[in-house]
């Protein structure tokens, strides 16, 4: 109060000629103003990020809008909340006169260079070298503009994208429209990557895995994805497959297009074992109008996720896709109720080899159950057909390492 500096007032970003106006704190524009400068280099994750602040003057940020997380409403009638984009988290307010301000930004001004190191969501061009994989980050987020391209979405846990590549080749060509593996060799893909430690989803995370659209620490790779499928929406005959955990990947990106009115009807999409909800995803691919195959996924019996709310999901194609027949819901119904009677006969096999429970294990019992089938993956071999199925459905990357002992 007895400083003779003069008070820095806050400036307009956005809003200027139409729209609500949306002004910028003295402490935030530093940021802000970096970040424009990236975005003017090219740097695509720049580009989202400022082109979302930029859309509260057009009052496209609401609290549908998937990466927007509430905070608090203040006694002044100003509700505050956070904006999740790339490289960047902004705390904003909305006024009472329904203009905006940006009060603080948390960015990752050396974006660019955590994505050459794999640290951040990519997208990745997957070519095969001989017998290897190999991932080429595409540094524009653009795929391959080729009719027919098939991108993989895939699940997090992987040591490095090459590695992402390799296991998502084989469970990308298990899709209807892919052409099976050989095409997949030849033609390669292109690949949507999310770095992490864990996988996505599953029973251990059975929260995340029933609300996919509610985990927050995607919303940076979703928004990625999302705009690589908009800027895809003209390329005719995209295939996006996500495997294991990717499912929840894809499934917000396409509730994020589907908020912005995006339509990809010249595309297709597909679970490879969804470790999320298939049923939010279906929901998420009628609202982009996406053009589904027969099958919408691939599930293994004991694919508890993945198995859960297929009642719901077949309902709900017999309710919006045209082609989906009656007779198709019901014979996919009675294909269900199969899988389930497998499944409990296959656990209660399980129960005499690991002394675990008969029934399907709750989200509270996932862990012992892993625990059990990991030591018995060792004895594999010597419990036969049931000691494959067991290792293929719940620990299915050491399956691959383990196909030949079988």
């Amino acid at each position: 109060m007895f400083s003779n500096n003069a008070v820095r007032r806050e400036i307009r970003i956005a809003g200027h000629h139409a729209g609500k106006p949306v002004t910028i704190t003295p402490q935030a524009d530093p940021i802000y103003r970096e970040l424009v400068k990236l975005a003017r280099r090219g740097n695509y994750w720049a580009v989202l990020t400022v082109n979302g602040i930029h859309q509260l003057a057009a009052g496209r940020l609401h609290q549908n809008n998937i990466f927007v997380k509430p905070d608090a409403v203040h006694r002044d009638g100003t509700e505050e909340f956070v904006v999740i984009l790339p490289g960047c988290r902004v705390t904003a307010e909305k006024r009472p006169d329904g203009s905006y301000r940006v009060l603080y930004m948390q960015a990752d001004l050396n974006y660019s260079e955590l994505m050459d190191r794999a640290e951040k969501p990519g997208l990745y061009e997957a070519t095969k070298d001989g017998d290897e994989w190999q991932a080429s980050l595409k540094k524009k987020g653009k795929i391959a503009e080729r009719e027919d391209r098939l991108v993989a979405i895939s699940d997090s846990g992987y040591r490095n994208p090459d590695k992402a590549a390799s296991m998502s080749a084989s469970r990308i060509a298990e899709a209807p429209f892919s052409g099976g593996g050989l095409r997949v060799e030849k033609n390669g893909f292109d690949m949507h990557f999310t770095p992490g430690n864990k996988r996505i989803g599953g029973l251990i995370n059975y929260r995340d895995s029933v609300r996919p659209l509610d985990n927050t620490k995607l919303y940076e790779s979703a928004l990625l994805l999302a705009k690589t499928m908009y800027d895809a929406r003209k390329i005719k005959g995209v295939g996006w497959i996500a495997e294991f955990g990717g499912s929840a990947v894809l499934t917000q990106a396409l509730k994020i297009l589907a908020d912005r009115g995006v339509r990809l009807e010249n595309h297709t999409a597909f679970l490879v074992r969804p470790r999320t909800s298939p049923n939010e995803a279906i929901k998420a691919a009628h609202a982009v109008g996406l053009k589904l195959d027969r099958k919408f996924s691939k599930t293994h019996m004991l694919d508890y996720i993945g198995n859960r709310d297929q009642l719901e999901l077949i309902f709900n194609r017999w309710r919006k896709e045209d082609g989906y027949t009656g007779l198709k819901a019901i014979t996919d119904m009675v294909e269900h109720s199969k899988s389930l009677q497998g499944a409990g006969a296959f656990m209660g096999s399980l129960a005499a080899v690991a002394g675990l429970s008969a029934s399907a294990p709750a989200p509270a019992a996932a862990a012992a159950f892993l625990t059990a089938l990991g030591a018995a993956v060792g004895s594999a071999a010597t419990i036969g057909k049931m000691g494959n199925t067991m290792v293929s459905a719940w620990l299915p990357n050491q399956h691959n390492k383990l196909k030949s002992k079988f």
